[in-house]
């Protein structure tokens, strides 16, 4: 669906609900195999130029809409889209049709409001950290292991709650334990990490929430008390931990927000996992180009592209080589029935403006 319908939807939706509306989606589309670059696209502090953009692109308004969709991303995004949103509208509502996790949950809190479909998920945003102190996968040194914050205070309370080991000398042994196999820094990250969003949600809520008991309510449990990141908290579970802030759509809402949804689900190719042997065939060398994100109003449109070349060789043993005899292209059908290798050789990725017709 090309943009000129998408902004007639986004122009509906305006006049339904007398404000600006800004459409924000990233692609968390499915790949085999995974990891293909430009499938999934996080939330980023590069994408806050887009943002400048887009609001001063609409002008300022009464009432300014987000739709989001996003499985998260960078907590270092958050504070300067919400601050941007804010310096152009007086009232901010965020429109959650499906997922707005982690980082995108924390786009809502700084909202004065939240519409949520009967399928709208948020998260909790208890943090993951990964930096130049982390452990490094033993396969490759260049990754490194995330750690959750959650697992370090939870190591330490199945320490004395689970395993019954008290004591200061006790506890400091437990200490070291954690410390042979992770880098005392990276546990320092974690802290300063963890502090970091508790105050950066609650800076959010203060935004808009005077009620100082219920911020600190609301922070202690998506921080603390869901025990997983993957929990996803649906409609009722938020209404009921945030109050009546949070809500379900109108009729009117409701209809164009499906539709809104459905268009950049089409046009993200969000329900089709990409088979990249399907893709490649018995082609040594394809060219590709990704739409890994959209953000639209009337006044702009932005849109994320990855373009690359890919690659494929069979995956040998090792020691063995390609006969020579063998020619590239229509010579890699006589491996068939052995695994491929990928190499992504990208030439282009970023935010661009969507040219009249696409």
């Amino acid at each position: 669906m090309p943009r000129s319908d998408r902004i007639s939807l986004i122009s509906e939706f305006e006049r339904i609900r007398s404000s600006r509306v800004i459409t924000f989606f990233l692609s968390d589309r499915e790949s085999f195999p995974p990891n293909i670059p430009g499938m999934v696209n996080q939330m980023s502090i590069e994408q806050q130029c887009s943002i400048i953009e887009q609001v001063r692109a609409i002008g300022k308004n009464k009432n300014i809409d987000l739709v989001l969709y996003t499985r998260g991303g960078a907590t270092d995004s958050v504070w300067p889209l919400i601050n941007i949103l804010r310096e152009y509208g007086t009232k901010i509502t965020v429109f959650v049709p499906f997922r707005a996790h982690s980082a995108g949950t924390m786009v809502c809190l700084g909202a004065d409001e939240i519409v949520m479909t009967e399928i709208s998920e948020l998260s909790p945003i208890d943090p993951t950290t990964v930096n130049q102190f982390n452990p490094s996968d033993p396969a490759n040194f260049q990754i490194r292991y995330p750690i959750s914050v959650e697992d370090v205070t939870s190591y330490f309370e199945l320490s004395e709650k689970r395993a019954g080991i008290k004591g200061e000398a006790f506890k400091v042994e437990v200490l070291k334990e954690l410390t042979r196999n992770v880098n005392p820094l990276a546990l320092g990250n974690v802290e300063r990490v963890y502090m970091q969003i508790r105050r950066l949600a609650h800076n959010l809520l203060t935004l808009h929430l005077k009620d100082t008991q219920k911020i600190d309510q609301i922070v202690k449990a998506l921080t603390e008390e869901y025990y997983s990141h993957s929990h996803f908290i649906g409609r009722k579970e938020a209404i009921k931990l945030l109050g009546n802030w949070a809500r379900k759509p109108q009729k009117d809402e409701e209809d164009i927000l499906w539709r809104l949804y459905d268009t950049y689900v089409e046009a993200l190719n969000l329900s089709k996992k990409v088979n990249l042997p399907e893709y490649m065939g018995d082609e040594p060398v394809k060219s590709i180009e990704i739409t890994g994100g959209l953000m639209e109003s009337t006044a702009l449109g932005k849109c994320l592209k990855t373009s690359m070349d890919i690659s494929q060789r069979p995956n040998l043993p090792p020691g063995v080589q390609v006969p020579m005899m063998v020619a590239p292209g229509p010579g890699l059908a006589a491996f068939r029935g052995i695994s491929r290798v990928y190499d992504f050789s990208i030439q282009k990725t970023g935010w661009a403006t969507i040219e009249e017709g696409e």
